[in-house]
């Protein structure tokens, strides 16, 4: 029994990626404290992202680094010393193909895929490597000592109309269904019904659909899914992930196609990952003309697993 259990030890360790021992080790990047337990989360992630690396090249499925994720691939070789998550984007056709290979291709086990259809409440989908805590020997082994719920976030850029008039009314009736979604998400659905009913009626119209009463926070958030992507791609000469620059008052951020036309692959920590050709382009878009001069923003609520070591220690407490 013990044999058949080193082998099967030793098969998870071949499964991952290599780091040397030191890796795991505190270390000061930029003036700031990467601790040991971020670490393992670290090299959890990329553990997520070699297994959407292995799908997307087995079935042709471009990907680029994106957002935080490539800012720390351009300049710091690696994760942004303050940030605790992997990001990459896809164009939406390459996205849509993930989405329908992906869940018969991940590996066996607790992996999945959080998406609208999963009930995930973004309109992005998250890969994850399970959706519990989980401190048994072989998770453990397989990623680097690291118990949490980790993954990567998968955002679709989706096509801008060329038509500067239809992009006025495209954009517009998005930040209309963006704003009601918010509403419910906050106020609740009889408040909205009650005080924006005029809203959803123009919705409704321009939509041509009938809203109902009951789950309309899922209907605000399918429909809105729909508009975003509603342009196909042959002739579009820009790229925006419209949800996220809807959530940032207005700041947008629109990409030329050719920036993603194509990618090369550079050193992320131990690893390498495809960065856009265009990448300058989008990093000035993203974080301005001055993007290689670091400013330390702890990202969200950084560390991610804060939320799950509270979650573990209310369970503790229930059962004592």
């Amino acid at each position: 029994m013990r044999k058949w259990q080193n082998e099967k030890n030793d098969i998870v360790i071949r499964q991952g990626l290599d780091f040397p021992e030191e890796y795991f080790e505190d270390e000061v990047r930029e003036g700031f404290l990467v601790e040991c337990k971020m670490k393992c989360a670290w090299a959890a992630q990329l553990e997520v992202l070699k297994e959407i690396d292995r799908i997307c090249t087995k079935h042709g499925i471009r990907y680029f680094a994106d957002s935080g994720t490539l800012l720390g691939a351009v300049r710091h070789k690696g994760y942004i010393p303050w940030d605790d998550d992997v990001d990459i984007a896809m164009l939406r056709d390459d996205y849509q193909r993930f989405l329908a290979i992906a869940p018969g291709e991940l590996e066996r086990g607790e992996w999945k895929i959080l998406d609208l259809e999963e009930g995930f409440r973004e309109l992005f989908c998250r890969v994850v490597n399970s959706t519990i805590y989980n401190s048994g020997k072989e998770r453990l082994l397989r990623f680097h000592g690291c118990p949490y719920v980790v993954g990567v976030d998968i955002f679709p850029l989706d096509y801008v109309p060329i038509d500067k008039a239809e992009e006025e009314v495209w954009y517009l009736l998005a930040k209309s269904l963006h704003s009601l979604l918010r509403n419910v998400m906050t106020l609740g659905e009889e408040l909205v019904i009650k005080e924006m009913g005029a809203d959803l009626q123009k919705v409704e119209e321009i939509c041509r659909i009938k809203l109902r009463e009951k789950n309309l926070e899922k209907q605000l958030r399918i429909l809105l899914n729909e508009v975003i992507q509603m342009y196909a791609g042959e002739k579009a000469e820009e790229l925006e992930y419209i949800v996220y620059d809807l959530g940032n008052e207005g700041k947008r951020c629109k990409y030329q196609r050719d920036w993603y036309e194509g990618s090369r692959r550079i050193p992320f920590e131990n690893i390498m990952i495809p960065v856009p050709n265009g990448y300058d382009g989008i990093l000035r878009a993203l974080y301005g003309d001055d993007y290689m001069v670091p400013k330390r923003e702890l990202a969200h609520d950084y560390p991610f697993y804060k939320k799950q070591d509270l979650e573990l220690a209310k369970m503790k407490k229930c059962k004592i």
